[in-house]
């Protein structure tokens, strides 16, 4: 009998616990499209997954509208002005022929090229608020922009060889994320039909069904306080992201000859506990920057996770510094 009891209070403590936790998401949910974010740690979890997880987050690179087909790259960005648009932001981003659109100066001395993803690229930002657009100010020299949101490490150098820019920059800004590490162990370039499946599967994003938001809701609203508490994922080991990094850069020759500067960019809370800082031992043209020791929560949307203009600033004052 005591055994019997044992298990209801367990049962019972386990249905409220689920209950009051799926209870707590909704409302983070409802005051998030109301555009209410409470400075509340478990609440600010709530709403970045609810943003990320249940439809809310428009996704730049999965809009015909502002991509182009690549044989190569699977999508580039347009060229033309594309507006982005989500529940913290709304910025113009435009493109041409020389990346993300900016008036480059006249100069006589080689420019720079920044590669990366959607946190270099300026996702959530205008043309002129962009790190690589205040960096170019600073310095007085052109800055070339080739970010593309969604690009790993290896497509981020393949943009740069087809762009016809080498030759014209001695220096590249190299942006990493986290995320890049599987597509840098995995990516090849496919033929063209491939390419082409893997393009119209990014910009057919189907809306999630009720029935998969209710799961996921449930499961994320209950799996998330002990994340919080054991900070899963969020102090990261860098030495194998720093292997594979450096051996994709062995393998393009054209960048032997630039000085290469790389930096890491995750969003607020999102490290590497080893992160390195200086002139690599592996390859001497390489310089690692390590920011994130630097940068605060407010350099980032605080929900999106991308850089804020604030953000963008800080980013182009570090990097001048190291430039100059």
């Amino acid at each position: 009998m005591k055994v019997v009891n044992l298990f209801k209070n367990i049962l019972f403590v386990l249905i409220s616990y689920v209950l009051i936790c799926f209870f707590i998401y909704i409302i983070s949910g409802f005051l998030l499209v109301n555009g209410i974010t409470p400075n509340i740690k478990l609440i600010t979890e709530y709403q970045r997954n609810f943003y990320f997880y249940g439809g809310l987050r428009n996704i730049w690179q999965s809009r015909e509208e502002c991509i182009d087909f690549d044989k190569d790259l699977i999508w580039i960005p347009k060229k033309n002005s594309c507006v982005s648009k989500n529940l913290e932001y709304e910025a113009t981003m435009t493109f041409d022929d020389f990346g993300r659109y900016s008036k480059h100066p006249i100069s006589k001395s080689k420019g720079v090229a920044v590669i990366g993803d959607s946190y270099a690229m300026g996702w959530g930002v205008n043309d002129d608020e962009t790190f690589s657009a205040l960096l170019e100010k600073r310095i007085n020299k052109p800055v070339y922009n080739l970010a593309v949101s969604g690009y790993g490490t290896t497509r981020e150098i393949i943009r740069l060889k087809k762009s016809n820019l080498l030759d014209k920059v001695d220096t590249v800004i190299l942006q990493y994320c986290y995320n890049d590490v599987g597509e840098n162990l995995d990516f090849k370039i496919s033929s063209p039909e491939i390419t082409k499946e893997k393009f119209n599967f990014m910009t057919e994003v189907k809306p999630i069904s009720s029935y998969t938001k209710l799961r996921k809701s449930i499961r994320y609203s209950v799996t998330i306080p002990f994340h919080i508490i054991t900070k899963k994922d969020k102090f990261l080991d860098f030495d194998g992201h720093k292997k594979i990094l450096i051996d994709i850069i062995k393998e393009y020759p054209i960048l032997k000859d630039k000085k290469i500067i790389i930096f890491y960019l995750n969003g607020f809370d999102m490290k590497f506990v080893n992160f390195p800082n200086g002139q690599s031992e592996e390859l001497k043209n390489i310089y690692f920057v390590d920011l994130d020791v630097s940068m605060s929560e407010g350099h980032f949307f605080l929900i999106d996770g991308h850089l804020t203009p604030n953000g963008h600033d800080f980013v182009a004052k570090e990097i001048s510094r190291i430039l100059n």
